[in-house]
């Protein structure tokens, strides 16, 4: 079912042929990481694609001994540093499980050969692609036009699991502000 999920989130509107879901299933691993394993280090060149089926996941770069977070995923997300993955490239970041989570993942190896053998694979990659652009686009527009509060607003309504589930330090260096202002921000909120 986790595997049908991932190949469904790959694959957008369009819908996968029966030849595809049989190889697709047969190249994926299911594994569970306990909380704080990192899945990837910075240096190090991206392997897989991962589907978050439980748990949650953090993306972040160190800077003067802090972790400064850049990306949180949530369940039924699909986890690929775009660099890493598809050029093969060392890694600019860490990729963390920041609670117990279930990964299904597909090796870069495996990955490539469904694209080779499967045309219909380019246009789920294609439409990922998009989407993750789509997303970061919005990010960068966030964090550098509209003021913290609005940030934290935004935050709120978009992606609340990451108030939820990360601590206030993680939220305040997502959000490009100190603790201290977050907490005016949310005394402000209530």
């Amino acid at each position: 079912m986790e595997s049908e999920h991932f190949l469904n989130s790959l694959a957008g509107a369009n819908k996968p042929s029966n030849e595809l879901r049989i190889q697709f299933y047969k190249m994926v691993e299911k594994k569970v990481h306990p909380k704080h394993e990192t899945i990837l280090n910075t240096g190090q060149v991206s392997n897989h694609i991962w589907f978050l089926a439980q748990g949650f996941v953090m993306a972040y770069i160190e800077k003067d001994e802090k972790k400064i977070p850049y990306q949180f995923w949530n369940e039924n997300e699909i986890i690929v540093p775009v660099n890493s993955f598809f050029k093969q490239l060392p890694a600019d970041g860490c990729i963390e499980v920041l609670e117990k989570s279930t990964l299904i993942a597909i090796s870069f190896t495996n990955f490539s050969k469904l694209t080779e053998v499967f045309p219909e694979c380019n246009i789920f990659l294609c439409n990922l692609l998009q989407n993750l652009h789509y997303e970061t686009e919005k990010r960068v527009l966030n964090l550098t036009s509209i003021d913290p509060g609005e940030r934290y607003t935004l935050l709120l309504k978009e992606s609340s699991f990451i108030i939820r589930k990360a601590s206030v330090e993680m939220i305040a260096a997502y959000l490009g502000v100190s603790r201290k202002t977050l907490n005016r921000i949310r005394a402000k909120k209530n």
